[in-house]
């Protein structure tokens, strides 16, 4: 399409040819003019993700006027873990060139959503709510986002399924957005469920963890209790073990990037996950959020799997303080950037939390061990004696979602024996909080809109 640079005085023209262009008549000229099948048919065995021909370097292969883009730009359809490769590597590359002319929403959808007549509409079939309205008592305007976009709620309006939906602006949509997601399967990581171009945004669907972040229970309930961050923990080394079998690397696992299922946690954003072709991984530019990563990382000189397992030992001090390592020391005001300081004084286990038991302390040293050749596995960390606390020095509830039954029955016993509590209410200041009411402030962001599906809100 060079004229279109080289012929300033035909733009106008050219606009209003595209506008009413009608690529597959292009495409069906072109096949005339060229009976020979000089036209290049784009192959999906180039999109599959594999470590003989991942090198982590982003795909940027031109489709421009391929059979493939035909087929996969024009509608939504259900389709393979390849067409949503080929259709995300395609909107990469082309569709900053062709959303302005495009009338309809395009994309491909593995599972959960009911396209109809290869159309899935914005207000129609799908509403979108900001994530601020499924909660309570989080905070002014907070809504939480992923890199490069917002994450909304979202609700099938046929089946009423719910859904997280992950809004990308077109030009900063990369197809490792969706690589990881859609090629690797595991119970611990958010299920990708299609990704669709409406207007100038990608909307990537997934699977909704509507009981919020770890960041948002903290920021809205303040420090976790152990058992809590046991129960994250241990959801979260699976995933990571899983990950890490490929030889994929998160890169960027904090509070904000762990969300609560019903009955587990599950890593999200994978935007800046890398699959690794050698035992290091040397990255061409800095990528994570600084406060979480490793030494190694910050350095530059090359990393592996292990460096999520540093960055899970700092997620988990945030979840025992309510404070990110670092920050209670280094207030931000004073100190803009924490690169220099985690280079020269990792791993910060001044900030691990006095309460911490001597189980957890040896945990977290282990974890945050800043030769990356001494620091454990995630399969090795699964065994550590932290995880497999005695019951008798953990609370009744192991898990948070038992202890979202064991609420629920409190509840019923408490509506069963209501003349007796309205009797003895009268001798309790009502400014006063009672354990159980403490334990459901606590445990209700945990879960947020789940405890709906039990009628305890």
């Amino acid at each position: 399409m060079e004229y279109m640079s080289t012929d300033s005085d035909n733009k106008e023209e050219i606009d209003l040819l595209l506008t009413d262009l009608n690529m597959s008549e292009v495409i069906n000229i072109m096949e005339k003019l060229y009976p020979n099948g000089d036209l290049s048919v784009y192959d999906d065995s180039l999109l599959t993700l594999c470590p003989e021909k991942n090198k982590n370097e982003e795909r940027a292969e031109s489709l421009l006027f391929s059979r493939r883009e035909v087929s996969l730009l024009s509608s939504v359809k259900y389709g393979t873990v390849e067409d949503l490769l080929a259709f995300a590597n395609q909107v990469s590359n082309t569709a900053k060139q062709i959303c302005h002319h495009r009338r309809q929403e395009s994309g491909i959808i593995l599972n959960m959503i009911n396209p109809k007549n290869g159309r899935y509409q914005i207000d129609s079939d799908v509403l979108l709510f900001p994530w601020k309205l499924t909660y309570r008592n989080i905070g002014t305007d907070f809504i939480p986002r992923g890199a490069f976009g917002k994450v909304y709620l979202a609700q099938d309006t046929e089946t009423k399924k719910r859904m997280a939906c992950k809004l990308v602006p077109v030009e900063q949509f990369k197809p490792s957005d969706v690589e990881i997601q859609a090629c690797f399967r595991h119970e611990n990581i958010a299920e990708l469920y299609g990704a669709i171009l409406w207007d100038e945004t990608i909307h990537l669907f997934m699977e909704a963890g509507e009981g919020g972040s770890v960041l948002e229970k903290v920021e809205s309930c303040g420090p976790m209790r152990e058992f809590e961050i046991i129960w994250v923990t241990k959801h979260i080394l699976k995933g990571l073990e899983f990950l890490h079998s490929k030889k994929v690397i998160h890169q960027d696992i904090k509070p904000s990037n762990i969300v609560f299922m019903s009955t587990k946690a599950v890593l999200v954003d994978f935007g800046l996950s890398v699959q690794m072709t050698e035992d290091i991984y040397y990255p061409k530019e800095l990528r994570g959020t600084e406060i979480y990563m490793s030494p190694e990382v910050i350095l530059c000189r090359g990393h592996n799997t292990k460096a999520d397992i540093y960055s899970l030992g700092t997620t988990i001090i945030h979840m025992q303080t309510g404070i990110p390592p670092w920050v209670n020391r280094y207030p931000r005001a004073a100190y803009p950037s924490y690169l220099y300081i985690i280079h020269k004084q990792a791993p910060p286990l001044e900030d691990i939390s006095e309460d911490c038991s001597p189980s957890m302390r040896r945990f977290l040293e282990a974890a945050l061990e800043r030769n990356l050749n001494q620091r454990p596995s995630a399969t090795e960390l699964l065994k550590h004696e932290a995880l497999h606390p005695p019951r008798e020095e953990q609370p009744r509830c192991q898990s948070l979602d038992s202890a979202l039954f064991e609420r629920k029955r409190l509840l019923a016993r408490q509506e069963f024996e209501l003349p007796e509590n309205i009797a003895d209410s009268s001798s309790i200041g009502i400014t006063e909080e009672s354990e159980l009411l403490k334990r459901q402030r606590s445990l209700y962001i945990d879960l947020g809109a789940l405890a709906g599906y039990f009628n305890i809100v």
